[in-house]
């Protein structure tokens, strides 16, 4: 069995960051304490180079690539606490939930890019992330749709006691028989939805286990909702359902790009307004990367 190395660093980073956050509320300790914590952990990755160095060299790439993953999520997990100055704590951000790596991308899309109306499939600490964005420029609202009521009954709990409920909103949305073309999916219940045009749709739902290609519907489904510039992010893009439904959005809707990010989890991002007659047609291929396992993740 393989250890989930990454997802228990990660999981004590963050754990760790939101204890100091608090801290630094309540005591208004100072930055420094924030760095010298992570000096302290950085001295004891250097101090396990000798035991590395007597493993296999598959297993000290590995472990080499691990590194450099965790490192970047620390950064966008610090980045984030800076950016956003939160009176408590992040929600979590390791297991099941989406890493620092996409929950930053999508933050600085909504101030950096304005994408104010969003629109998410699946809710969780991208949810109040997101809404925190919209706090951020004074505009906009994120609706989730949740399937699963104790998911929707968390993440609501989770915005209230942040104050963003002005911000984003959860809406149940049971999985119900869903048409799309000659095919029955397992998808939110249409009448959840809100008209839009949304600029930004996060796909993180339903989950795998729902079916083949579950996600697949999303685009088919919101294609008339979507604004001309529209940007439709597609978590856990390592999977290889993922990554077919990435190139099956891309072959047969004209007027997208399809781009690959290397986050933890992989991301796709589908972009609207290319050029209608030379419409981009690459796949998209994951990076032979391990996944971490994720005990209790949604699948």
């Amino acid at each position: 069995m393989r250890i989930p190395y990454r997802a228990i660093v990660i999981g004590a980073a963050a754990l760790a960051v939101g204890a100091l956050w608090r801290n630094q509320r309540r005591r208004g300790a100072e930055v420094s304490e924030l760095t010298e914590r992570f000096a302290r952990f950085q001295e004891i990755q250097e101090a396990t180079r000798d035991e590395l160095a007597s493993m296999p060299k598959s297993n000290r790439l590995l472990m080499r690539a691990w590194s450099r993953v965790v490192y970047a999520e620390i950064e966008d997990l610090l980045a984030l606490y800076r950016d956003i100055g939160p009176d408590q704590a992040l929600p979590p951000m390791h297991g099941w939930a989406a890493g620092p790596d996409l929950a930053r991308f999508l933050y600085r899309e909504v101030v950096e890019h304005g994408r104010s109306a969003v629109l998410e499939c699946g809710s969780g600490s991208t949810t109040v992330i997101l809404a925190y964005a919209c706090r951020t420029i004074g505009a906009g609202r994120v609706v989730a749709l949740e399937h699963d009521p104790k998911f929707a009954a968390a993440t609501r709990k989770m915005l209230e006691e942040r104050g963003l409920t002005k911000w984003a909103e959860v809406r149940d949305a049971p999985l119900t028989e869903v048409g799309v073309g000659d095919a029955t999916w397992r998808w939110y219940d249409p009448a959840s939805l809100v008209d839009g045009p949304f600029d930004l749709v996060l796909v993180d739902g339903p989950p795998g286990s729902t079916g083949p290609e579950a996600r697949y519907p999303a685009v088919p489904v919101l294609l008339d909702r979507l604004a001309d510039d529209a940007l439709v992010v597609l978590d856990d893009a390592r999977r290889a359902d993922e990554r077919a439904i990435g190139d099956r959005w891309v072959a047969e809707f004209d007027g997208f790009s399809l781009e690959w990010l290397d986050h933890d989890h992989g991301t796709l991002l589908l972009q609207r307004g290319t050029d209608d007659t030379e419409p981009s047609r690459r796949a998209v291929t994951a990076p032979r990367l391990p996944r971490t396992e994720r005990p209790g993740e949604r699948q």
